[in-house]
């Protein structure tokens, strides 16, 4: 069995952020991080009635929270998700980061990448 990810990238205040989204039979597996190196960050879980919790830290908990909600409903599925951005930027970079994922889920990403 192969997990692909559709991966995008958007730019804020001079900022690479990515995203990578897997989609399993259940649910959808989102990440999204500012620079090159991909980084697991603050977790949030949602459920398709979007309703949310966050799992694990607490700095990006917001935007995860919204990225979840805005995942599970165009999925129909639970979305776990992890956001790893500087201070500056989780505050700020909403809109960008709600737009990378709506391009993400309607399949305008980059391309795919497999893993295991």
């Amino acid at each position: 069995m192969t997990l692909n990810f559709t991966t995008g990238e958007a730019t804020f205040d001079g900022k690479r952020l990515h995203g990578a989204v897997a989609v399993l039979g259940n649910a959808v597996i989102a990440l999204f991080w500012e620079g090159e190196e991909p980084r697991l960050g603050t977790l949030t879980v949602t459920l398709p009635n979007r309703v949310s919790s966050p799992l694990l830290g607490e700095r990006d908990r917001l935007i995860g929270q919204l990225l979840g909600e805005q995942l599970a409903a165009a999925y129909g599925r639970m979305a776990l998700v992890s956001t790893n951005l500087s201070v500056s930027t989780g505050t700020t970079a909403g809109r960008t980061l709600l737009d990378l994922a709506r391009r993400l889920a309607g399949g305008e990403g980059e391309g795919s990448t497999e893993g295991c």
